[in-house]
């Protein structure tokens, strides 16, 4: 009797496996046809298919896996359900690595308005393109965001994150922010400044200005710098003093320079002396930014008997796009320092200021390397109106031949707009103006100038011959014909 059981025992734990294999084979099939459906291209297939996988507790899991076109399909699918469930899978989305699924991710959130805020307030604590995106979205929501958003500011995982985007909500954003301007906490104080700034909300002003106060443990660099961003130029006078703050002295002449005040311009000068490199190129960028009301001081200062203030001063004249330092610069190309030289070469280099062409070609013959490719690079920005004269030196040479291969890369440096001309010179009577109008085209490297190379080739004597038939095999090797 008891032989007899067995069997029967044995076929049914063997029924139970095969319907349980069976059941679970149904299972992973129906799974596996779901995840298919996920990359369609038809919402209306992939939204039931994402909508059976949550209640299955299956997309979570599933999702990782899947291609970047898939992961963000999904995004879209899950903004058309709106569930919790489909929020919760959202925000795991919104923490992709991955641009285009965080990107529908927060698109898919913003449709579902106010109720997406936990998810969004969740990411503002992330880092990088999650925390942004949160940002982007909770923007698109709308001002109503303001007062969930403003109780972050004391938590120090999301302070970040929530001034940031507290800045871009308008007036009902704002206001948390510059109350944070005036609080104990140094952090937040810094980050609720440096986002007022970069949305150069004016209201903050009073609050930037009550940073710069007398505590010794301040950090002044991000109301300095807020100051400057938010341009109102009445902050000037209580900027200037901190230029003489070696701990606040770059944010300080930074600040200066975006409200390019002219009052700042004397003030500035002296600390172009200063020997900390990452200081004096801030105070020459903010010299440049001022412009032209700084033009007297610096063309003075051309000549001052202090190398630093002269090589400052030089280079703070880059850019200054006026016939007016023209002569002062040209002076200065005879300077006994190579960077006072090289800075006022090119400070003469801008477009249409054939006025320098003379005494750029002159530079040319610089006993240093730095000079001369300054030079080239000058005749270069000045662009098509120094062609005429540059071709004259070349066909009247005189400077040598190292003069004459500069003058090759001043044309070539001025691009493709240079061929048509430099083509035409190709046929010049002129040898020397042949050879190195052929040259320049070499260096542009413009399949334009194959056919005309080819007539000099064909027609030239063998020192010019051999010029162009150099430059096409380089135009050759750059075409790949």
């Amino acid at each position: 009797m008891e032989g007899r059981r067995r069997p029967i025992g044995y076929i049914i734990v063997a029924v139970v496996a095969v319907i349980l294999i069976g059941w679970l084979t149904y299972r992973y099939m129906g799974k596996r046809q779901l995840i298919r459906a996920l990359g369609s291209r038809d919402l209306a297939v992939r939204t039931p298919a994402a909508k059976q996988l949550l209640e299955m507790e299956k997309l979570s899991d599933a999702l990782p896996a899947q291609a970047i076109i898939v992961r963000s399909k999904t995004a879209e699918a899950l903004g058309e359900i709106g569930t919790d469930d489909a929020l919760t899978v959202l925000g795991e989305i919104l923490n992709d690595q991955e641009e285009a699924p965080r990107r529908w991710a927060r698109r898919a959130l913003v449709k579902q308005g106010m109720r997406a805020m936990p998810v969004l307030l969740s990411a503002l604590s992330a880092s990088g393109g999650t925390r942004d995106e949160a940002i982007t979205a909770i923007k698109q929501i709308g001002p109503q965001t303001a007062d969930e958003i403003r109780f972050l500011l004391s938590n120090r995982g999301s302070y970040a994150g929530a001034a940031k985007a507290l800045a871009q909500l308008g007036p009902g954003g704002v206001a948390p922010l510059i109350r944070g301007c005036y609080t104990v906490d140094g952090d937040l104080r810094e980050q609720a400044l440096n986002n007022l700034g970069l949305q150069r909300v004016e209201a903050a002003v009073e609050a930037a200005l009550y940073n710069l106060g007398t505590d010794k443990n301040n950090k002044k660099g991000p109301a300095l710098k807020a100051l400057g961003f938010i341009g109102d130029r009445r902050a000037v006078p209580a900027i200037i003093p901190f230029l003489k703050d070696a701990d606040n002295r770059e944010a300080a002449v930074t600040s200066l320079g975006l409200l390019r005040d002219a009052r700042a311009v004397e003030p500035i000068l002296p600390t172009l002396t200063v020997t900390v490199k990452r200081y004096r190129n801030a105070a020459i960028l903010a010299l440049r930014r001022i412009g032209s009301p700084a033009f007297p001081a610096l063309v003075r200062e051309l000549r001052s008997s202090d190398l630093l203030m002269r090589e400052g001063a030089s280079a703070a004249l880059i850019g200054s796009d006026s016939p007016a330092v023209n002569g002062p610069l040209m002076a200065a190309l005879k300077d006994a320092d190579p960077d006072v030289r090289s800075s006022s070469a090119r400070g003469l280099g801008w477009e249409g200021n054939v006025a320098a062409v003379p005494a750029l070609v002159g530079a040319l013959s610089d006993s240093s390397w730095i000079v001369v490719d300054s030079a080239v690079a000058a005749l270069g920005s000045i662009g098509l109106p120094a062609i005429d004269p540059l071709l004259a030196v070349l066909r009247n040479p005189s400077g040598g031949l190292t003069v004459d291969y500069q003058i090759a890369r001043g044309l070539a440096a001025m691009g493709r707009q240079a061929v048509p001309r430099l083509t035409a010179a190709l046929s010049d009577p002129s040898p020397n103006l042949q050879k190195w109008s052929a040259v320049a085209l070499g260096e542009i490297g413009d399949p334009r100038a194959v056919e005309g190379l080819k007539r000099l080739a064909n027609t030239a004597g063998p020192d010019i011959r051999w010029v162009a038939q150099e430059q096409l095999r380089r135009l050759a090797g750059m075409t790949g014909s």
